[in-house]
């Protein structure tokens, strides 16, 4: 549907609320594996159906990194810390990405995990510049798939997974009403997990429960 997709791929904004986020369980090891998942390791982390019963069944499609040329190219946001967000969420400089799409059962918009994979170090790194950023972007102007537009940035608690995780929301006014887009952000070592969830009118979610499940499938598949 195109205006689902339209409204999918819209930008988002930022409150100023701190973000909730800190250690949420043992870190991955020194004696852990230095090099990055592979994409075909990532693939095996994604969800199956039983994983996800709210998910249609047949719904929830893998897809590797895509070509950037296949994409329309838009100009940063108005706030730099915004755009860092975008940046990170989005795993612009990961050395592999997986992504699947969630079809729910009870919704007209489908949710997203993003799986990243990173080289030893820049997970860390780049999650703490993700919760400084979060915790500095508000509003901000951009350019999406559906035009000009503001959004705005309100930051959440996070659940319990991974080694640190944040959460927040993005809002923005649509022809069809208000948007709303969930995103929870979970490190796990060298790999960072972005999952989305997206309305119009309604508050999105997303079960915890399989995230704190693939956070920690991701613990094993790098050596803890």
């Amino acid at each position: 549907m195109l205006l689902a997709a339209a409204a999918l791929t819209g930008c988002s904004t930022a409150d100023d609320t701190a973000t909730a986020a800190g250690d949420k369980g043992p870190p991955i090891s020194a004696t852990a594996r230095a090099q990055p998942l592979s994409e075909a390791e990532l693939r095996a982390l994604t969800f199956r159906e039983a994983d996800l019963p709210e998910a249609r069944p047949g719904s929830i499609p893998v897809q590797d990194r895509s070509d950037p040329a296949g994409h329309p190219s838009f100009k940063p946001v108005s706030d730099p810390d915004c755009q860092t967000v975008h940046d990170i969420r989005y795993a612009t400089t990961a050395s592999a990405v997986v992504k699947q799409v969630i079809n729910w059962k009870d919704r007209v918009y489908p949710g997203g995990v993003t799986l990243a994979s990173y080289d030893e170090g820049e997970a860390e790194r780049f999650f703490a510049e993700l919760k400084r950023a979060v915790g500095s972007c508000h509003t901000y102007q951009g350019d999406g798939w559906t035009g000009a537009h503001t959004s705005t940035m309100k930051a959440q608690k996070a659940p319990e997974a991974g080694d640190e995780a944040v959460q927040f929301r993005e809002y923005s006014t649509v022809e069809l009403g208000e948007r709303d887009e969930l995103f929870i952000v979970v490190r796990t070592g060298s790999v960072i997990a972005t999952y989305t969830s997206l309305d119009i009118g309604r508050t999105p979610a997303f079960p915890t429960e399989p995230i704190i499940k693939q956070a920690e499938r991701t613990r094993d598949a790098q050596g803890e």
